[in-house]
């Protein structure tokens, strides 16, 4: 009997409206393929990293804050670009479902093809900053808005592997580093799409970083 009433009383309240069962959004669309812009896998072989306190403020799409229209960096700031060669950079978002919030993971693995002490200073720099990652697709649209991508503009990016394997034939002794979300601190979307429509333009001229 006490366990009918109450489920009783648990039925009455959500009929009642005084548990709040809404979910924060709701499918509002079907998606269908691109027959004249499909899907082109891997990105560009450079990639520019910006350190996350450096970006100033970012400018959204008013009818869809995912897309960034502009980034502005803080004054006398700039992004570097970390050059690559034969698919080394690997990016990839994975979706953390836990148990109060869905989150996303953003990572990126590049190599270093360097061992200059220059080399070594600014990957120790990196263990111990937080940054954000900006990656060109192979694959464009009609839109322009999915040919470049941020990764961790949210929170931002730890390097939390280095490593160096001197007899590697393929990389010839070459860094390994991956940049990922931290444990503590994920991000609330996929990595945002930088609105570029001309594609002959450059991402460090774009979004007015330097090497």
């Amino acid at each position: 009997m006490k366990r009918f009433l109450l489920k009783l009383i648990g039925l009455l309240l959500v009929s009642q409206g005084f548990i709040n069962t809404a979910t924060c959004a709701v499918i509002s669309a079907g998606l269908s393929l691109d027959c004249d812009f499909p899907l082109i896998g891997g990105v560009k072989d450079d990639i520019i990293l910006m350190n996350l306190d450096d970006i100033a403020s970012v400018t959204r799409n008013g009818t869809n804050p995912q897309i960034i229209e502009a980034v502005t960096k803080a004054s006398g700031k700039v992004g570097y670009t970390f050059e690559g060669k034969n698919n080394s950079v690997d990016p990839q978002a994975t979706l953390v479902k836990q148990r109060y919030s869905e989150v996303y993971d953003h990572e990126v693995m590049f190599k270093v093809f360097l061992n200059t002490p220059a080399a070594k200073a600014q990957m120790e720099s990196l263990v111990q900053g937080k940054v954000v990652a900006f990656i060109q697709n192979n694959h464009v649209n009609s839109a322009g808005d999915s040919a470049f991508e941020i990764y961790g503009l949210g929170q931002g990016l730890d390097l939390v592997e280095l490593t160096r394997v001197l007899n590697d034939v393929d990389t010839q002794g070459a860094y390994n580093l991956i940049l990922r979300t931290s444990e503590q601190t994920k991000e609330a979307h996929l990595p945002n799409p930088l609105f570029i429509t001309d594609f002959a333009t450059t991402l460090a001229v774009y979004v007015g970083l330097t090497s």
